[in-house]
């Protein structure tokens, strides 16, 4: 989970830069070439702290030699797209690196040479440390493995992750409708990505035909075909807290997403925290299926 990612055309480097970055518990992930550079960034920047381009490299991974044009394109493109996202330039060409710094004095460039890899790592591990999606996901591994499982997608994982960050800091309830309005969504993400893996626990009859949940019928569906606390009649898959936590959280979030005139009571940010664990303890229950 602690990844950094490195684009290096010498796959014997990368082996060993990867080894050296493990013993520090930082994982790498890699590429050869500019290409690999745009699959990975913008698009998973939730998943790394940093990135570590070479001086020279491949602009295509079918390239037959590194290109000196390489590392000016990579910048252009990270400016462009993800400005603020932590970079470093190593290089094992010290005329390289020479010209580089003098036009470039504000990026931090490292030789590959051990005590300046020693270096770089120190501060990989700081970024590592304190990427705040990194910090996320890792205070909540429970929570989170139901990704590394293949059990939700990667746009279910950044919205989670946007409701964990936005929720941890709001205490006024005029910013409260969009949190909940991404909680109700992600809530729903639950049970469609249990219906694509197990129809028997979330059948198909339970989307109408534009998508949309039957909510009730399927909370009625997943308690064994009754509302707790009667004695269920087919099998159960909701044991009665999570049918509770669930329903809750899905009515309580539809009434708070909506604006009403005569609303004369106003949730505080400790009922909006107490929604974001329901949908945490949500997520831990779905991984079963």
């Amino acid at each position: 989970m602690n990844n950094v990612i490195l684009i290096d055309d010498d796959n014997e480097f990368i082996q060993n830069f990867t080894n050296a970055a493990y013993a520090k518990g930082i994982s790498i992930a890699s590429g050869n070439s500019l290409e690999g550079l745009k699959q990975l960034l913008p698009a998973h920047s939730h998943k790394y702290a940093a990135v570590v381009l070479d001086i020279k490299c491949l602009l295509i991974d079918t390239q037959a030699k590194e290109n000196a044009d390489f590392i000016g394109a990579a910048l252009t493109y990270l400016d462009s797209n993800i400005p603020r996202f932590p970079r470093f330039i190593l290089t094992g060409d010290e005329s390289e690196f020479d010209n580089l710094k003098r036009f470039h004095t504000q990026e931090k460039m490292f030789i590959k040479k051990p005590e300046d890899q020693e270096k770089l790592l120190d501060e990989l591990e700081y970024c590592v440390q304190n990427a705040e999606m990194l910090k996320i996901r890792r205070e909540y591994p429970a929570v989170f493995e139901i990704f590394q499982l293949g059990k939700m997608n990667d746009a279910s994982e950044q919205q989670l992750l946007k409701i964990l960050k936005d929720s941890l800091r709001e205490t006024n309830f005029g910013n409260f409708k969009g949190i909940l309005a991404d909680i109700r969504s992600f809530q729903e993400a639950i049970y469609k990505s249990i219906n694509q893996r197990n129809k028997t626990v979330v059948p198909d009859n339970m989307f109408k035909i534009n998508g949309m949940i039957e909510f009730n019928k399927l909370m009625k569906h997943l308690s064994g075909g009754i509302v707790p606390p009667i004695i269920p009649i087919s099998p159960v898959y909701h044991v009665p807290t999570i049918f509770y936590l669930s329903n809750t959280l899905y009515w309580s979030c539809g009434e708070y997403i909506h604006e009403d005139p005569s609303r004369t009571y106003f949730i505080s940010e400790y009922t909006l925290r107490s929604f974001v664990n329901s949908l945490l303890e949500l997520v831990i229950w779905s991984k079963q299926y």
